[in-house]
């Protein structure tokens, strides 16, 4: 198998555990898993979006629904979804792992990653008719959260006719 040479950068999202942040107390969302929060933290920012200040908006949707926790564990999960070739790099330079061994385990990892990739893009461009919800659930990876819209709360500005 060749290395893969592409280099793509992380997707940093813009965090929802802000400092100055309004949150709540007292969590309403008692034992719900960190990709549910996530589902529903992008959810929101996505309705913010329309707003004519949607950081503001964003801000006061959430604040009625998480606690500060709540909004660190969103952000925690998101980073961890993040594809960190940086650590391939590590795990190449490492010198417990030798010849072959180090070969075959970069492989794998980028392998996995490739089909974690196409997985994640089938649910993405799945058709409205299709619940993801099961899919999604079962690695799970929130619909749409590659998007750089879903992360920043930013819409892409609109294409110019012709351009």
């Amino acid at each position: 198998m060749t290395p893969d040479t592409t280099q793509t950068p992380p997707t940093v999202h813009e965090p929802f555990a802000r400092t100055g942040r309004t949150c709540r107390q007292d969590s309403i969302e008692e034992g719900t898993s960190d990709w549910a929060l996530a589902r529903f933290a992008l959810s929101e920012r996505s309705f913010a979006s329309y707003a004519n200040d949607p950081a503001a908006e964003e801000a006061r949707r959430l604040a009625d629904k998480l606690t500060a926790d709540e909004a660190r564990r969103i952000d925690a999960f998101l980073a961890a979804g993040v594809q960190d070739s940086g650590r391939l790099d590590a795990v190449a330079a490492a010198p417990e792992l030798t010849g072959e061994d180090r070969t075959w385990l970069l492989d794998q990892l980028r392998l996995a990653w490739q089909r974690l990739d196409s997985l994640h893009d089938a649910i993405d461009r799945s058709g409205s008719m299709m619940t993801t919800t099961y899919a999604a659930s079962s690695v799970d990876y929130v619909r749409w959260s590659r998007r750089p819209e879903a992360l920043t709360g930013r819409r892409p500005a609109p294409q110019q006719a012709g351009a």
